[in-house]
């Protein structure tokens, strides 16, 4: 092992275990986003994040969740667009995982990955995101996205 990986696992081992403040679990469709912004709101609150970077995060957990949602659907159904066997016509799930990290807040959406191609960096709601926090991830596993926020968090908190 060279020292570079030897002080790169040294530095991951100091860090702190995340404490998982809140999860929410619900169905991905927008009549559930204020559930996303609201919890959002409140666990940035109780860190002690200033009233502008609130408002920041909950637009970006509203982006961010809006991002898996599928587009609007045809007002006429297309005689295709039958749900295929098994499917059940339903929608899939989002979760959101708000962890605190001593110095950050991490906020992990994962859910459905979106069938469309997300139009990265060019789209909107990616621009919109960026501008919101710095420097979202987003990564495919398997069929599942995920899309990671970071927050500083004050050192002297409430």
């Amino acid at each position: 092992m060279n020292a570079v990986g030897h002080a790169s696992r040294e530095a991951e081992a100091a860090r702190p275990v995340p404490r998982i403040l809140a999860t929410l679990c619900f169905s991905a469709d927008k009549d559930f986003l204020a559930l996303a912004r609201c919890t959002t709101m409140h666990v940035a609150g109780l860190l002690g994040l200033a009233f502008s970077r609130v408002v920041d995060l909950r637009l970006a957990v509203d982006e961010a969740c809006a991002l898996f949602l599928a587009p609007a659907a045809p007002l006429v159904p297309a005689a295709s667009a039958a749900p295929a066997k098994g499917d059940g016509g339903g929608v899939g799930g989002l979760a959101l995982v708000f962890a605190d990290l001593g110095d950050e807040l991490r906020i992990i959406v994962s859910g459905p990955a979106p069938v469309r191609e997300l139009d990265f960096p060019d789209g909107l709601g990616w621009t919109l995101l960026c501008a919101l926090v710095a420097g979202p991830r987003w990564e495919v596993e398997g069929d599942v996205g995920i899309l990671t926020l970071t927050e500083p968090v004050p050192s002297i908190r409430r």
